[in-house]
């Protein structure tokens, strides 16, 4: 079906996992090559400031396959960051991975496996299973419920043919910071024709460390409220039910998120001392639920703003 494939990696400051990631998406390589596929690894890196950038360089020493280094020098963004490997791939079929994610061996014939059986009038979405650490990854558990996404397209494991990207005009280069970048694309891909398809033999596992210092939350933090700021892009494009419930646009979210901080008591200063309680007694569920009420009431709170200020009179207007 496609005799090439181009994997598109964008990396931000993955110096600790970006090298296992390309090992292991060499070993899947070498069957789909030794069966004829040509197949080469583009890698973005969006303007690291670790050693990323070194220790891409020097996987590329030991690669069976081409890896193309695209260097951005100041922060473009997923969305940018994925156009500008793209811009230097050369496949039929465009194979997407994040850089904190371990395949497994059979990955990419598992995703050429799809386009045999469907057609090229499709794109596929692997299985994506969360996993605290490289360790638990290389145990290769199995998905949980808490692995469940809905998502059109999350490009952290997914492939699209070429040519459906060219025709819907690739990634938004508009969505500027993390987040919607990828199910943006996967409803542009759906309104021109294509198919989603799941992939369920392409597994692959999300390295997720969880969270335990406020440095680390700080950060998580603020990867949300730039989702946040993006979700308003989302829905002007998506004025749907569909796109402001994913946005998480409506009271009842919002109510939701309160009782998720037991009415504010789990907050920003404390989630972390009421998380480390829920895992040292084992409940799984409401160290989840604190966490996550944490962080999406910074993704709600930013989404707000971003309303805001775009419902006020510009300057010009006002005149």
């Amino acid at each position: 079906m496609f005799k090439s494939v181009s994997v598109i990696i964008p990396v931000r400051n993955r110096e600790t996992l970006i090298g296992p990631c390309l090992e292991h998406l060499f070993k899947a390589a070498v069957p789909v090559v030794e069966q004829g596929t040509a197949l080469e690894i583009v890698i973005a890196d969006d303007a690291s400031t670790d050693r990323s950038r070194d220790v891409v360089a020097a996987m590329r020493d030991r690669s069976p396959v081409p890896v193309k280094h695209v260097l951005l020098e100041t922060r473009q963004g997923p969305a940018r960051a994925r156009n500008a490997a793209l811009q230097e791939a050369s496949g039929e079929l465009v194979v997407f991975v994040d850089s904190d994610v371990i395949v497994e061996s059979d990955f990419f014939e598992a995703h050429l496996a799809v386009y045999r059986d469907v057609g090229r009038e499709a794109f596929a979405v692997g299985t994506l299973v969360s996993v605290p650490s490289l360790e638990a990854a290389l145990a290769r558990p199995k998905p949980t419920k808490w692995d469940y996404s809905g998502a059109t397209l999350d490009t952290a494991n997914a492939s699209v043919p070429w040519q459906a990207l060219e025709a819907v005009g690739f990634f938004d280069p508009g969505f500027e910071g993390m987040g919607w970048q990828d199910l943006d694309l996967g409803r542009r891909l759906k309104a021109h024709g294509l198919t989603r398809v799941k992939a369920k033999n392409a597994v692959a596992y999300h390295v997720q460390p969880p969270i335990r210092t406020q440095e680390q939350l700080r950060a998580r933090l603020q990867k949300e409220r730039e989702r946040g700021a993006s979700a308003l892009r989302y829905m002007q494009k998506h004025p749907t039910l569909s796109a402001k419930l994913a946005a998480q646009d409506t009271r009842l979210h919002v109510f939701l998120n309160w009782l998720f901080r037991m009415g504010g008591l789990v907050h920003e200063g404390n989630v972390l001392d009421w998380v480390e309680w829920a895992r040292r007694r084992g409940f799984v569920a409401l160290e989840k639920m604190w966490l996550l009420g944490v962080i999406n009431k910074a993704h709600l709170e930013s989404l707000a703003a971003a309303k805001r200020a775009a419902s006020r009179p510009s300057p010009a207007a006002s005149e």
